[in-house]
């Protein structure tokens, strides 16, 4: 029976991987004609993967496997465990429902893409509602223990609750506040970067840097899309996006280095468990552990500078002669309060997802509605960043995920901060030389100590006993919060 279900996983995972691989197409290539029609091609295929994964059949062989579990090995059991959670939760769900969702979700992506640069929310919102609405009847079909929301977070962050996530987020948030104007003023002096970077050049650099730090250009790409994002559509095409500015090599540089992060963890999980439980990332807050780890940990620090600078000289040899290293880290590190949470600086940037929390709970609540979006994200940034939008671009239309479908996600930007500085503070107590690698740009001592405490392990375990068992810590704000007071000079 377990040859069987591993049969079923397989044929289902090559379903899903098809319909990942016509998103990456809709977000990079698509021509704004071809909307409707994929999403149409998207509708049908989320039915064929609902369908398959509720045959009534395949549901007999995991129930029966799962009433057997303790008779297998360990692997075995997380991947039938996992696997019998997920078609619990499939089977709750109405095929009709799992194609609307996504039938509205693509059109509501669609329409985003033109209400962004137009500062148009009015015009998208009907299909936001939509979202809106249907996230909620999922709540209801999936069920919860204690508050609607946590139907949503359980599909991005496993076992994780509101009355877990919020308090913690809450706990950082104060402290953030706290040291964000020492951090604004300590670093007020930083010189902006001067002058315009030809795109194809930018490419060539995040290329160069990807290769550097351990992606596989024979299994993955990298292009150009509006919100970039990393996604795995087989164990050996694992693709990253990613966008350029024409003022800032760095912004670019960041945004590959992050959706790179997102790579390598995927990358990393055992190849032999492709399309399994063992074989998939256990929760958008490791996976944004990953990604803010070699953005921000690793690509902000002062080594990361000193390596930067000697291969910028290759691809902007006169950005190297005008910027030394301490200006590129200046650059990278300048801590002000901003409206866009993609480019926000490492101190500031858990307020902004904060926030969204806050809008997603008292949206899935009903205590907001749609039409009163905007005026509440601009509440809520006067409140904790001290600066308020003056469009909707800038505001509430600036992230695709709500846009798309994905409700209930942001929290794991924060917690993979969290995660992230905790991983990062054993790193560096096992592997003292790591500055001067870093430096010389050898990654891979710190790549294969990821692979092996955190990638390999698929979803054998769940967040923070993931982070306990790679730490020796349970889940603390503490070692996030005194990374950046050390790296500012705040006592």
């Amino acid at each position: 029976m377990l040859k069987e279900l591993y049969e079923n996983l397989n044929e289902i995972k090559h379903l899903v991987n098809i319909r990942e691989l016509l998103g990456w197409d809709q977000q990079v290539y698509l021509p704004e004609k071809g909307a409707g029609e994929r999403a149409q091609q998207l509708e049908l295929l989320s039915r064929i993967i609902h369908n398959r994964s509720t045959e009534p059949k395949f549901l007999n062989l995991v129930d029966s496997l799962a009433a057997d579990i303790e008779s297998f090995d360990e692997e075995d059991q997380v991947n039938i465990r996992e696997t019998k959670k997920q078609i619990d939760r499939a089977r709750k769900q109405p095929e009709s429902f799992i194609a609307e969702q996504t039938k509205v979700a693509a059109l509501c992506w669609s329409a985003w893409t033109k209400a962004r640069p137009a500062n148009d929310f009015k015009s998208v919102a009907p299909l936001l509602e939509q979202v809106i609405t249907l996230a909620k009847e999922k709540t209801k079909l999936i069920g919860f223990e204690e508050h609607p929301y946590d139907a949503l977070l359980d599909l991005y962050e496993p076992g994780a609750k509101l009355s877990q996530v919020k308090p913690l987020l809450i706990e950082l948030g104060e402290e953030l506040r706290k040291i964000a104007p020492i951090c604004a003023q300590k670093t007020a002096g930083a010189k902006d970067l001067v002058g315009e970077y030809d795109e194809g050049l930018q490419y060539k650099l995040a290329q160069r840097v990807l290769k550097d730090i351990g992606y596989d250009f024979e299994a993955g790409r990298l292009d150009k899309t509006h919100h970039p994002f990393a996604t795995s559509l087989g164990s050996e095409d694992i693709r990253v996006t990613t966008r350029y500015s024409r003022h800032s090599y760095l912004s670019s540089l960041f945004t590959t280095l992050h959706e790179g992060g997102h790579a390598l963890y995927e990358a990393g999980l055992q190849k032999k468990w492709a399309g399994t439980p063992m074989g998939r990332a256990v929760s958008l807050g490791i996976h944004e552990s990953q990604s803010r780890l070699w953005e921000n940990l690793i690509g902000r620090s002062r080594s990361f500078s000193r390596y930067l600078h000697r291969v910028v000289a290759e691809f902007f040899p006169e950005e190297a002669r005008r910027s030394g290293v301490n200006d590129i880290w200046d650059q990278c590190n300048k801590v002000e309060p901003s409206l866009i949470r993609v480019e926000a600086d490492e101190v500031t940037y858990s307020l902004h997802v904060l926030i969204r929390l806050l809008l997603e709970e008292e949206l899935i609540s009903g205590n907001l509605a749609v039409k009163d979006l905007p005026g509440a994200w601009r509440d809520l940034y006067k409140k904790y960043l001290g600066i308020e939008p003056k469009t909707d671009r800038e505001g509430v239309l600036q992230d695709v995920h709500w846009y798309g479908g994905s409700v209930g996600y942001f929290s794991t930007y924060a917690l993979g901060n969290i995660f992230g500085a905790m991983m990062m503070e054993k790193i560096r107590a096992v592997i003292p030389s790591l500055d001067a690698q870093i430096e010389q740009g050898r990654f891979n001592e710190l790549l294969h100590w990821l692979n092996k405490n955190i990638h390999e392990h698929g979803m054998r375990y769940y967040s923070p006993e993931l982070v306990k068992h790679s730490t020796g810590q349970d889940v603390s704000v503490k070692p996030f919060v005194n990374y950046l007071k050390g790296k500012f000079g705040v006592s």
